[in-house]
């Protein structure tokens, strides 16, 4: 497959938006702003001082709302267009199962955020055809304020992007996002919107010509017709019809700095409202004055109203379709009620034909029902949602990042393609004022996109003033040759609301681009239509007025070269003209093409790993395209790729001449081998004579049938530990690594530590302690956050002792026993004594007691001697050297204690000393 195509603009980016087409100051879109906003303001105060109806309700579920004043001060009205979509217009050949290797649905991301809708109120988002998420995010989101939810939104929205729960309601791009607003700021709001918008649906208007009022009271039918003309303008006609509106020129402004943005708009349902009989009377829109002065029909040509009728959005009438046996539409016109042009300067409206009649889709009224609508509403969403689709086509054509490629079609290029591909008009081939170019096959669209048969070329180029554009192209013969041509136009002017501008022939069309097809004698020229004799077919000739122009030459010579033309008259603005051309009928290359890979089998990988994967056959002359699912993977154009993910791998080689071709798909399945431990978490062996359990377990609900297995401590291979489970005997870092199916895995590791319980001891660490009456000791145990302790005192538990430290001024036998998770220890004993201390009268009978010993931060003085008024303590190291200042203590009634702070001295071993006066003792302690 090829699509051979040429592009000066666009960027393939995540963060893509619409370059502009010209160097322009922002000014415009503020003057915009201003004055919407102005008038805004100017028609609500209008309407209070007038007492005009914001809304009107009519019994036909038709509703009216306010929406603007004319140059004349009158106001403007605006309603929907009212009166089996996929089938009509081929779009379900894009969605999968068809003829076409495609399967759309508008979920890609790039298409994310890039369908709008403006319209009556609010969509139903809660309906079930809309709930729940796309791989985008949420399916409905609503831009403005709106409150109040509307069955016609609501069923456009379904047409639109409707999931398809109920099948027969399931939308054109039913995996699509949906951007709603209301359409009461539509132009403020879509200067904001249109940057990031490839495609918005306007199904409203203003209120024109006749409208039938069921609501008026009585019986008489035709005393319930109602004239919505501006009798200041004209008498006979309404002269929206036609009109080149300051809004219709406004959409063109913004339609021609946003490039990338089609407005599909539709073309209203007026010819199904003709007024009464003549002579009969009626009234003056709503107000209770009557009429019967004769005024037009409504019923042929030029009714196409106001902002339908700018030259850069899609205007679509609706069908009238007659299917074969087969399923192709075998006559295609439009219905009774679908608008006809041409416009007041005579350009080809509506563009296209879409499927409009008897459509079934969501409505608001529950999230569950649903009801079938006709009107040109429902036959341009039906296109639009189908163009969404071909945008979508192309993004992923584009996603191999080919040099100076563009991420999305040029409106003008996706309108030129809807027109080139239409199903054309019975029995005429050329275009005319009811039909347009016809009903819109969106199948012949993406085929062309396609290009299997290398019929078809799309090219998109930039003219400059004075400039040429001239290529060769052969004809296949045997087929029509085909060439559009399309252009996004500045706006034109204006056209004034005055009595002498009604149904004024001004052209509009600024940059006036000609294409030519010559055979070397003779020059094929484009379709053109008389706007003075509109039932008239189309002709060849010079086009002044539309910017889309098609040359269709019925029988080419096969084999002959025509030469394609484009250029322009008069005076360019802006400095270039970017256009568009698309061909068919070209000359097919008889392609041999055929593409393999190495391996060319199915193939299973291990996670982690990578697939070789290479094409069977290279050239120097080939573009390679490698495809995973179908989408093109970027930066993959070499002949080699290495896949590392599951999914169905294609390549595409196309060569020099255009030819391509795809080979049969390889199916690469990931194999993960997990694996994990159980009991996880870090284990505690209590003893080495009871193991711990570890058992190997996987980790994603596979099976483990057919898998080996190694057990690891401390990353080596454990000896003969081949099975499932391992009873480990000794702490250590354990692991088990297993291989299935060819597929290594290994664990994460567990740890096994040898608890600290069978191995306490207290502190101090004598292990009998004397203590004078009245004195205490700290019995302290190791610390640990997992420690539970419990004291004990002669064999029995002590109440509230669950502190690592105990307080003992108490005879006995103490001890703790510590709990460390499941594992139990005990401390050895600790005997704790009464000493009392005797007065003494000489040196040698004086005693004292110094406590704990070893000690950490103080050491108790406990000492007797009824003579001596004072005493002196202090501390040296083993050499005789004074370690710290000495200490001094009075003596209370002959008794002497202190505590003697030694928490600075280093760990070891020290000489105490105490003088009295009357002598000197010396003990040892020990400094932990």
């Amino acid at each position: 497959m090829c699509l051979i195509v040429v592009f000066l603009s666009g960027v393939n980016s995540p963060a893509w938006a619409q370059p502009s087409q010209k160097k322009q100051p922002l000014s415009w879109q503020n003057e915009l702003i201003e004055r919407y906003t102005k008038a805004k303001k100017r028609t609500l105060k209008l309407a209070f001082q007038n007492k005009w109806s914001l809304y009107k309700n009519y019994s036909n579920q038709r509703v009216f709302q306010l929406q603007e004043v004319d140059a004349l001060g009158q106001p403007i009205y605006y309603s929907l267009h009212n009166v089996e979509a996929a089938r009509g217009t081929r779009t379900l050949a894009l969605q999968g199962g068809g003829s076409l290797p495609i399967a759309l649905s508008g979920n890609s991301s790039a298409m994310a955020g890039r369908l709008g809708l403006w319209d009556g109120g609010r969509a139903l988002a809660t309906h079930q055809e809309f709930s729940g998420s796309t791989t985008n995010g949420v399916k409905i989101t609503q831009k403005d304020n709106v409150s109040s939810t509307n069955n016609h939104t609501t069923h456009l929205a379904g047409t639109l992007v409707g999931k398809g729960v109920n099948p027969l309601a399931k939308g054109m791009a039913f995996g699509a996002q949906l951007s709603v607003w209301d359409y009461t700021d539509d132009v403020t709001e879509l200067l904001t919107a249109a940057p990031n918008l490839l495609i918005s649906n306007h199904a409203y208007g203003p209120v024109v010509g006749w409208v039938y009022n069921a609501s008026r009271p009585g019986t008489d039918s035709n005393l319930k017709w109602e004239w919505w003309g501006n009798t200041a303008i004209s008498a006979t006609e309404d002269y929206l019809f036609g009109f080149y509106t300051t809004k219709a020129q406004d959409l063109d402004r913004i339609a021609y700095n946003n490039p990338y943005f089609l407005m599909v708009r539709s073309a209203d349902n007026k010819r199904s409202e003709t007024g009464p009989p003549t002579g009969t009377a009626y009234f003056l829109k709503n107000t209770n004055t009557q009429s019967t002065v004769a005024r037009s029909r409504n019923d042929a040509y030029d009714v196409v109203p106001a902002e339908a009728t700018a030259k850069n959005v899609l205007t679509i009438g609706a069908a009238d379709v007659t299917y074969d046996s087969q399923n192709q539409p075998v006559l295609v016109g439009s219905t009774s009620f679908s608008g006809w042009g041409p416009t007041d300067d005579g350009r080809i409206k509506p563009d296209l034909l879409g499927i409009g009649t008897d459509v079934l889709s969501s409505i608001a009224t529950t999230t569950t029902d649903y009801s079938t609508y006709s009107g040109t509403s429902m036959a341009s969403a039906n296109v639009s949602g189908s163009l969404f689709l071909l945008q979508e086509l192309y993004a992923r054509q584009r996603a191999s990042g080919l040099p100076a490629s563009g991420q999305f079609m040029r409106a003008a290029t996706l309108k030129g393609l809807a027109i080139h591909t239409a199903d054309r008009p019975t029995p005429a081939i050329g275009p005319d004022y009811r039909q347009g170019w016809g009903l819109l096959n969106t199948e012949a669209a993406a085929r062309l996109l396609l290009n299997e048969e290398l019929a078809h070329l799309v090219l998109e180029q930039s003219l400059t003033p004075g400039g040429i554009y001239s290529r060769s192209i052969v004809a296949q013969g045997n087929e029509p040759l085909i060439v559009t041509l399309s252009w996004t136009d500045p706006e034109g002017t204006a056209t004034s609301v005055v009595p002498s501008s009604v149904d004024s022939q001004t052209p509009k069309l600024v940059n006036d681009l000609d294409l030519r097809i010559s055979d070397g004698q003779q020059t094929n020229l484009p379709f053109v239509l008389d706007p003075a004799r509109p039932a008239l077919p189309a002709s060849r000739g010079d086009n002044v007025r539309d910017n889309v122009e098609q040359v269709y030459i019925a029988n080419p010579i096969p084999g002959k070269a025509y030469t394609l033309t484009v250029s322009h008259k008069g005076k360019m603005t802006y400095s270039s003209q970017p256009y568009s051309l698309l061909v068919s009928g070209l000359h097919r290359i008889n392609c041999q093409l055929t593409a393999t890979t190495i391996p060319a089998k199915d193939t299973i990988i291990c996670s982690g790993a990578t697939l070789p994967l290479q094409a069977g056959n290279q050239s120097t002359d080939f573009h390679y395209q490698w495809l995973l699912n179908g989408t093109v993977l970027a930066s993959a154009a070499t002949p080699n790729y290495h896949a590392t993910q599951a999914g169905s791998y294609t390549l595409r080689i196309t060569d020099g001449n255009g030819c391509s071709a795809t080979s049969p798909p390889v199916q690469v399945q990931v194999r993960t081998a997990s694996i994990g431990i159980t009991p996880t978490g870090n284990q505690l062996l209590c003893n080495t004579d009871t193991p711990i359990r570890l058992e190997a377990v996987s980790s994603n609900e596979a099976t483990l049938a057919g898998a080996t297995f190694n057990w690891l401590r401390n990353n080596s291979v454990i000896a003969s530990a081949n099975a499932s489970t391992f009873n480990a005997i000794q702490p250590g870092r354990y692991q088990v690594r297993m291989t299935q199916g060819g597929c290594t895995a290994t664990s994460t590791e567990a740890i096994v530590q040898l608890s600290s319980v069978n191995n306490l001891d207290l502190l101090p660490v004598e292990t009998e302690l004397n203590l004078p009456k009245g004195a205490s000791v700290m019995l302290k145990a190791p610390i640990d956050t997992s420690y539970r302790y419990q004291w004990y005192r002669n064999d029995s538990s002590l109440p509230n002792a669950h502190e690592y430290r105990l307080s003992v001024s108490t005879e006995g036998s103490y001890k703790v026993q510590i709990t460390q998770h499941t594992c139990v220890g005990w401390s050895t004993n600790r005997i704790v004594q009464s000493v009392a201390l005797t007065a003494a009268t000489s040196d040698s009978t004086s005693q004292f007691i110094i406590y704990p010993n070893p000690t950490e931060q103080t050491l108790s003085i406990r000492y007797a001697n009824p003579l001596a008024k004072q005493v002196l303590i202090s501390v040296l190291d083993q050499n005789g050297i004074l370690q710290q200042p000495s200490l001094s203590i009075k003596s209370q009634n002959g008794q002497f204690e202190g505590d003697l702070p030694i928490q600075q001295l280093p760990a070891g071993i020290y000489i105490f000393r105490l003088a009295d006066g009357f002598g000197i003792q010396t003990g040892r302690f020990v400094k932990k």
